[in-house]
């Protein structure tokens, strides 16, 4: 058997650390995939499977390989994640020019059905959910994030667990689900999945232990302790929420801060509704071809914003049962109206704001573009008039929207920083204004006026040497 290169030892050790991923590893301007990854994903993506050992005689001792362009990978691995796999991000961590030998790297990012945080992998206006679910002794607890938006709930039950599990599963139709021993072991759960909404499922015990996933919970949320979140009879939901909070800082490696408000589901805040019965009312799509349209939520559906898209559907598919928040809600909606001019007004505004949500999201990941932030700074150049509007009304909830942040500082900071029409890859150049950076500025000016930089060191060296000419000869 030929002898392993450093290369393909450090491919085989980071592998090793990740083998429920496809791991695409970081080679120049490539992620390339070896082995049976190579294989799976030759299969999957329509890709030419190749070998680096060409030299080798015997074809069965040659490593399979295959790969695709980094600055286009986000569509190969859509087709992945579409298909239910796990894709593990290896990138290099130093400057190749730089490195002494071996360059170094690591995972940066796994990306699953549940973490997406990509436009071109979610749907526009409806959430994508991960969830982590808790049953023990009787008790249960079911958590979900929607990663894209730092949206985060949680509840606990302490009778009939696994029917209230299910039907939460039902409303909030996670992508993927992480699962404790006693979740693993109910058929019920395991099967609606599954077989209902086609979710990843994983299993985790260790992440549901209880003491270190209510430190998760309290350090993430800023809870003195768990009785403060509003969890404190609940242990299988604080099992939940932090194994969930731990899932999401394994795989996304990066700051969470986000995620920043705990929402908890307790009895009597939403109408509990099982499968088959949001099924035969067709709340969000039909039932004959399972797509929105025909269902209640397109009938209703004039939302202007993706957020609101998804604000709406959150609305339908949990029904209020409070008096109180219903009157609140139904205050807004009448004042609204009753005033065309304000409403027309609001509409024209609202479309000036696109999905902030999600663009923040991508921002806090790291996965933003020069476009993205341009995006974001527009949408808050928008909140002003917005905030304008809303002021004026008397309704508890349209004046909390008037009593908003403008960001003003994010978009002057954004503004200052980003050129009005920047490139759509990094790789491009051009993102800063001219005049944020002088390193950056300078970097410009010898990549485009090189001949000129070239003639001024050679007319202060004449100067300085005394020599008038270049002398022939050696």
């Amino acid at each position: 058997m030929a002898e392993l290169t450093p290369m393909k030892r450090q491919y085989n050790e980071i592998k090793e650390q990740h083998r429920d991923c496809l791991l695409f590893f970081r080679l120049g301007d490539f992620y390339e995939m070896f082995d049976e990854d190579a294989k799976l994903a030759s299969r999957e993506l329509d890709l030419t499977l190749t070998t680096r050992d060409r030299n080798i005689a015997d074809p069965e001792e040659r490593t399979p390989m295959c790969g695709v362009p980094y600055h286009s990978a986000e569509a190969y691995i859509a087709r992945l994640i579409a298909r239910g796999y796990k894709v593990a991000i290896c990138e290099q961590t130093e400057d190749p020019a730089l490195a002494k030998g071996l360059v170094s790297r690591e995972v940066i990012r796994i990306i699953t059905p549940g973490t997406v945080t990509d436009s071109s992998m979610l749907e526009e206006g409806r959430s994508n959910y991960l969830c982590a679910v808790c049953l023990e002794g009787g008790r249960g607890g079911a958590a979900f994030c929607d990663v894209s938006t730092g949206e985060f709930c949680c509840a606990g039950f302490a009778a009939d667990a696994v029917s209230h599990i299910v039907n939460e599963l039902g409303r909030f139709s996670p992508r993927e689900a992480i699962l404790s021993f006693g979740a693993e072991g109910e058929s019920a759960i395991v099967d609606f999945l599954t077989k209902k909404l086609d979710a990843m499922v994983e299993g985790g015990a260790e992440r549901f232990e209880f003491v270190a996933a209510s430190a998760r919970l309290c350090r993430q949320f800023g809870f003195a302790d768990v009785d403060e979140s509003g969890l404190g009879d609940a242990p299988a939901a604080v099992c939940a929420a932090g194994a969930l909070l731990g899932y999401i800082a394994e795989t996304q490696k990066c700051d969470m801060s986000h995620i920043d408000r705990l929402d908890v589901f307790f009895g009597g805040r939403f109408m509990e509704l099982d499968w088959t019965t949001r099924r035969n009312l067709e709340l969000t799509e039909s039932l004959r071809s399972g797509e929105k349209r025909g269902s209640l939520l397109w009938v209703l559906d004039k939302t202007k914003t993706p957020m609101g898209g998804r604000l709406l559907r959150s609305w339908v598919e949990r029904p209020l049962l409070s008096a109180v928040a219903i009157g609140r809600r139904l205050t807004a909606v009448d004042e609204l109206y009753r005033d065309n001019v304000g409403r027309g007004e609001l509409i024209a505004a609202l479309r000036e704001i696109g999905d902030m949500q999600r663009l923040v999201g991508r921002t806090v990941y790291g996965t933003a573009g020069g476009r993205d932030l341009r995006a974001l700074a527009l949408c808050c150049a928008a909140l002003p008039r917005l905030i304008e509007l809303c002021a004026p009304y008397r309704s508890l909830e349209l004046r909390e929207i008037g009593a908003m942040d403008p960001l003003a500082d994010v978009f002057r900071r954004i503004d200052e920083a980003i050129c009005d029409e920047p490139p759509f890859s990094v790789r491009e150049g051009g993102i800063l204004r001219p005049g944020y950076s002088e390193e950056v500025d300078r970097l410009r000016d010898v990549r485009d006026n090189g001949a000129r930089l070239v003639a001024e060191l050679e007319a202060r060296e004449r100067e300085r040497t005394g020599i008038k000419k270049a002398q022939g000869g050696l």
